[in-house]
């Protein structure tokens, strides 16, 4: 196993309330379709949710300063396979076609109309 890849993103600004409720919704959208791509400018982060999920809330007040603070973390599913992919007609793709004259080493396999959702990083 080689070292594992860190990305981070982080946005900090004083944003308005309508686009503060955006931006939880839209994280909201991610964590129900079960993938979500944090971007601010060149950085991006693409998060996987699991079925667990750690919660950390924590709500504080004073006269002048309000605070909510979310945390959310989880552990990456392990992944077993290279690659794996989604048929369209549920038929069964073969992982390893046989290979022609025409490939490289460097190219990828042609699955027709498979959709490769994620491949492994480990």
């Amino acid at each position: 196993m080689g070292k594992e890849e860190k990305t981070k993103v982080s946005l900090k600004k004083k944003v308005g309330q309508e686009e503060a409720i955006t931006i939880l919704e839209d994280i909201l959208k991610g964590f129900k379709a079960g993938n979500m791509i944090i971007q601010n400018g060149e950085e991006s982060a693409t998060l996987i949710p699991s079925d667990k999920i750690n919660m950390e809330i924590k709500a504080k007040t004073n006269k002048r300063k309000n605070k909510l603070s979310i945390k959310l973390s989880w552990k990456d599913l392990p992944c077993e396979a290279e690659d794996f992919s989604i048929t369209e007609s549920g038929e069964k793709v073969d992982p390893e076609p046989e290979k022609t004259g025409a490939e490289t080493k460097d190219a990828e396999p042609d699955y027709g109309k498979a959709v490769v959702i994620k491949k492994a990083s480990k």
